[in-house]
């Protein structure tokens, strides 16, 4: 509350429930399963697209091969094998962007299908050097 009461106390504060379009081009997709709120946010722009998953993935060694292995911490369990599921398929499907907190550096990538799983490959980076 200590984070969130200031944009409360400034009129800031806009809760949403489910799917829904934050800003043209930015988009909530509710993904119900880690959590009862867990969302997945949907950017684009210029033709090109990216979705953040946050919790949809922890243990990517083990859930990319075999998207319905849950974790402990999914309040529902069958729901986050589902959404994890039908993302990886959109995803591998599409050819878009995805970012999301439990990977390895860079975090930022894209799903291809593998069999009857999935494999993560991670956008390639650089240093800039001056």
């Amino acid at each position: 509350m200590a984070s969130v009461n200031p944009y409360i106390a400034a009129g800031k504060f806009k809760p949403f429930d489910g799917d829904t379009q934050l800003v043209p081009g930015i988009e909530v997709i509710a993904a119900p399963g880690h959590t009862p709120g867990h969302s997945i946010y949907s950017i684009e722009s210029r033709g090109q697209k990216m979705l953040l998953w946050g919790d949809l993935v922890h243990v990517a060694a083990v859930q990319f091969d075999e998207p319905s292995v849950t974790v402990q911490f999914d309040v529902d369990s069958q729901s986050a094998a589902m959404q994890r599921q039908r993302a990886y398929a959109d995803a591998a499907k599409a050819g878009y962007l995805v970012g999301t907190a439990h990977l390895s550096f860079p975090g930022i990538g894209h799903i291809r299908a593998e069999g009857r799983g999935y494999a993560w490959v991670p956008v390639d980076y650089s240093a800039a050097v001056k």
